[in-house]
C-alpha cells in the first residue's frame, strides 16, 4: 500500500486504523523533520531513548502527558519516519508522578503544584498530603544527568488496635494520671496552697474587722512565687488603705455627731424658749394689767386671775415633760399575759374623761402568750396615742379610734387607727424631738412614746393606709418561758 499517494483525508483514516489495530494513544509520520499528519500542531521530531517517557509537543492537545515513544523507517525512503506513542501503565505503584523540565509528563490520581514540586526536589525532603481522605507520604527524585525526575509516594501506615489494647491504654493512663496528679497536689500544696490559706485567713481577718498584713518575710508567703507574693503585696497595701480610712471614718463620725449634738441642742434650745415664752409673755401681759388695774383701784375681777394660773400650769407641764424625756428612765418590766394587760389597758382607756366624746373600739384576736411589760409606762404611751388620733379627728363626724391587738410569728402587735387627715409631713419626721404639728404641741410626745417602746425591746412605726386610715403600730417581743420577772431582754 503507498500510503503518500492518497489524498490526506484518507491518510488521515489510513492512521486512525492503525492506530485502532495497534491499540496506540498517538501515530505520526514525519517526513524531513516535518508532521504529515497534524501539519499545524507544533511538534517536533522526538528524539528516541529507550524505556523514557518524551514530551511529544509544548502545546497542544498532547503537551500535558508523556508517553513512549518509538519509531521506525517507512519503506526505502531515509527521511520518512514513523512514530507511535502509548500511554505508560505504573499499576504496581500506589502514587507516581513524573516530570521533566516543563512540567509533569505522566501522573496517574495527584497532580503537584508547580511550588511544591520544586521544594520536593531542591530540598530533598517527604511530605505528606491527603488525596480522596487517604493521608500519602510523597518524595522526589532527581533522575542522572537529567533535569527529569518523578515523584512517589505510598499510603501512610493505619495502626490497627484493639479492645485489649484499648484497655490496656486506658488503664495505663488512667495510672498515669493518678501518680501526676499526687506529684502535682505535693507541689501545689507546698507552693501554692499554703499561700493562699495564709491570704485566705488574712482576708477572714479583714472580715473581722481586724486590719492585719500578711508577713511577706516568713513562710509560707516567702519565696512563694512572684504571682502570688505580688497578690501579697496588693493585699497588704489594701489593708493598709483600709486602716487609714477606717480611721479617717471614725474621725469624720466623730466631728458629725458632734456638729449633730451641738444642732439638735440648738433646735431644742430654740423649741424650749418658743414653749416657755408663749406662757410667759401671757403671764407678763396679765401681771401688768393687774399691776395697772390695782394701782387706779379697779375692781380685779377672779377671771383674770384663771389666765396666769392656767399658764402656769401650762410651764409646769412642759417642765414636767422635758424632765420625762431626759431622764429616760428604764421600764419595770413584769411577766403579764397579753390578754389581762390589753383588757386593764382598754378599761383605764375607756374610763379616760377627755376621750367621752369619741368611740374607742378594742378588739384582740390573741388568745395565748405573755410579754414582758411595764403597765404604766405603757399607758402613757397608749394615753398619748390616743389623745394625738382624737384632737386630729376634731371636726369629723365619724370619731373612732380603733385598737386593734393581734400575734405576728414572733411578737404582738398593737395598731392604732383613725380617719383623721394624717401627716403633714414625713412619717419618719415625727419621731424627731420638738418636732410638732399641733399649735400648742411640745413636740416630744412620740419621743417618749418611743422611747418606751425601746425599752420594752420592741418597735414603733407610723403610715397610711390606703390614704384614708392613719395608722401607729407598735410590736411587742412575745416572752420566752425563760424570761425573768426582772424584765431581761428576750426578743
Amino acid at each position: 500500500m503507498n500510503f503518500f499517494a492518497h489524498d490526506s483525508d484518507q491518510q488521515q483514516r489510513l492512521a486512525e486504523k492503525l492506530k485502532t489495530s495497534l491499540n496506540l494513544d498517538w501515530l505520526e509520520i514525519f517526513q524531513q523533520g516535518q508532521a504529515i499528519l497534524q501539519p499545524h500542531s507544533s511538534f517536533s521530531q522526538p528524539t528516541l531513548t529507550p524505556g523514557r517517557l518524551r514530551r511529544l509537543t509544548s502545546s497542544g492537545p498532547f503537551s500535558y502527558r508523556g508517553y513512549l515513544v518509538t519509531a521506525s523507517q517507512i519503506g526505502a525512503r531515509a527521511d520518512t519516519t514513523l512514530f507511535l506513542a502509548r500511554k505508560p501503565e505504573f499499576k504496581d505503584i500506589p502514587l507516581l508522578c513524573i516530570y521533566d523540565q516543563s512540567g509533569v509528563l505522566y501522573t496517574d490520581r495527584y497532580l503537584p503544584e508547580p511550588e511544591l514540586l520544586q521544594k520536593l526536589r531542591l530540598d530533598r525532603v517527604t511530605d505528606q498530603v491527603l488525596i480522596d481522605n487517604e493521608v500519602f507520604r510523597i518524595r522526589a527524585f532527581q533522575l542522572p544527568d537529567t533535569l527529569d525526575g518523578l515523584v512517589t509516594g505510598y499510603a501512610a501506615q493505619r495502626a490497627t488496635i484493639t479492645r485489649a489494647d484499648i484497655d490496656q491504654l486506658m488503664l495505663r493512663l488512667a495510672v498515669l494520671e493518678v501518680v501526676g496528679l499526687l506529684i502535682l497536689g505535693y507541689f501545689l500544696g507546698r507552693r501554692m496552697l499554703s499561700p493562699l490559706n495564709a491570704l485566705r485567713h488574712g482576708i477572714e481577718q479583714v472580715a473581722a474587722g481586724h486590719w492585719k498584713e500578711i508577713p511577706l518575710n516568713e513562710v509560707p508567703m516567702k519565696s512563694s512565687g512572684d504571682e502570688i507574693e505580688t497578690v501579697a503585696h496588693s493585699f497588704n497595701h489594701m489593708v493598709r488603705e483600709l486602716s487609714l480610712a477606717q480611721s479617717r471614718l471614725i474621725e469624720v463620725q466623730k466631728e458629725l455627731a458632734t456638729k449633730e449634738k451641738m444642732a439638735a441642742l440648738g433646735r431644742f434650745s430654740a423649741g424650749i424658749a418658743h414653749e416657755i415664752n408663749n406662757p410667759l409673755g401671757t403671764i407678763l401681759v396679765t401681771a401688768g394689767m393687774l399691776k395697772e388695774a390695782s394701782t387706779k383701784d379697779k375692781r380685779i375681777l377672779p377671771e383674770e386671775f384663771d389666765e396666769i394660773i392656767e399658764e402656769v400650769k401650762r410651764c409646769r407641764d412642759i417642765i414636767s415633760t422635758l424632765r420625762t424625756y431626759t431622764s429616760r428612765t428604764q421600764p419595770s418590766l413584769t411577766r403579764m399575759r397579753f390578754s389581762d394587760f390589753f383588757e386593764q389597758i382598754a378599761q383605764q382607756m375607756r374610763s379616760v374623761a377627755e376621750f367621752s366624746d369619741n368611740e374607742l373600739a378594742f378588739s384582740s384576736s390573741v388568745s395565748d402568750g405573755d410579754l414582758l411589760v411595764d403597765l404604766k409606762a405603757m399607758h402613757q404611751v397608749f394615753h398619748n396615742l390616743i389623745r394625738n388620733a382624737c384632737e386630729a379627728m376634731n371636726g369629723r363626724e365619724v370619731r373612732r379610734v380603733d385598737i386593734i391587738a393581734g400575734l405576728e410569728t414572733d411578737h404582738f402587735t398593737l395598731r392604732f387607727q383613725d380617719t383623721g387627715p394624717g401627716f403633714q409631713c414625713l412619717p419618719e419626721h415625727i419621731f424627731e424631738p420638738l418636732f410638732t404639728t399641733k399649735a400648742q404641741g411640745t413636740g416630744l410626745g412620740l419621743v417618749i412614746c418611743q422611747a418606751i417602746i425601746d425599752g420594752h425591746h420592741g418597735r414603733i412605726e407610723a403610715g397610711r393606709i390606703d390614704n384614708s386610715i392613719t395608722e401607729f403600730c407598735i410590736r411587742l417581743p412575745i416572752a420566752r418561758p425563760d424570761s425573768e420577772k426582772s424584765g431581761e431582754d428576750h426578743r
